[in-house]
């Protein structure tokens, strides 16, 4: 619905993968995150296309200030993948979002539930890393923990409609690996801290191959109308309500 040619902006860009990938799809893109050595150690990484795109990179000490550098430039398309769940207030970054989008865009967003498993897990790790004094990397942690319900509610009252929302990522698989990662990597940093070397992660990868969790996948495609809201992920398309 969105013409090849169109403004699109990658909020929260990271390892520029979205980034890339609507340009691809013949989008001008801007790629808005914290560091420019990072995005540009990404931007090496890719082949971009030479289709007459255009790719703008803009780093910021912080991601509102970023949108000011965008200056009145306003988009047909904005994607805001993994990035509200690390603001203490996603609703002042959405309004921002809204009022730099044309009537009619579109944007693009992914948030964790915060009834599962792995979240309500981070949400007591930042609570011990806080009493602690334990070093957290700006951005890292989760600061959000809401429920798909609450979510929709951010969204609806930062002045978007929401147009779709699925959840992905299904409850028993999710589950599964938070099982088996969790106790993993708390093992694995104790063990660290001993002066043991352990690689928890390719351990938790051999406990959760690929044939067991297809099988726990089938499980929740058959249960997916029961427990469809405590799914992993939620995945909304919005758009700016006028």
């Amino acid at each position: 619905m969105i013409p090849s040619g169109a403004d699109a902006l990658d909020f929260g860009a990271g390892s520029l993968r979205e980034s890339f990938d609507l340009a691809v799809r013949g989008f001008n893109v801007t790629s808005i995150d914290l560091s420019a050595e990072l995005l540009a150690s990404y931007k090496s990484d890719y082949n971009w296309p030479g289709n007459g795109t255009t790719h703008q990179i803009i780093a910021a000490e912080n991601l509102t200030e970023g949108l000011a550098k965008v200056g009145g430039k306003k988009f047909d398309l904005v994607t805001c993948f993994d990035v509200l769940e690390h603001l203490a207030d996603p609703s002042e970054i959405l309004r921002e979002l809204r009022d730099r989008m044309n009537d009619g865009a579109k944007v693009f967003i992914t948030v964790p539930n915060g009834r599962s498993l792995f979240e309500i897990a981070w949400s007591i790790d930042l609570k011990i890393a806080m009493a602690t004094k334990r070093y957290l990397r700006p951005g890292e942690p989760h600061l959000q923990r809401n429920s798909p319900e609450k979510w929709q509610e951010i969204i609806r009252n930062s002045g978007f409609q929401i147009i779709r929302h699925e959840m992905a990522i299904g409850f028993f698989a999710n589950t599964a690996v938070a099982l088996v990662q969790l106790p993993l990597t708390l093992g694995g940093r104790i063990l660290r801290k001993m002066g043991i070397k352990v690689d928890a992660e390719a351990m938790a990868e051999r406990i959760c191959s690929g044939r067991r969790m297809a099988m726990i996948d089938k499980l929740d495609r058959k249960t997916k109308r029961l427990l469809f809201p405590l799914y992993g992920w939620n995945l909304f398309v919005a758009t700016p309500a006028r």
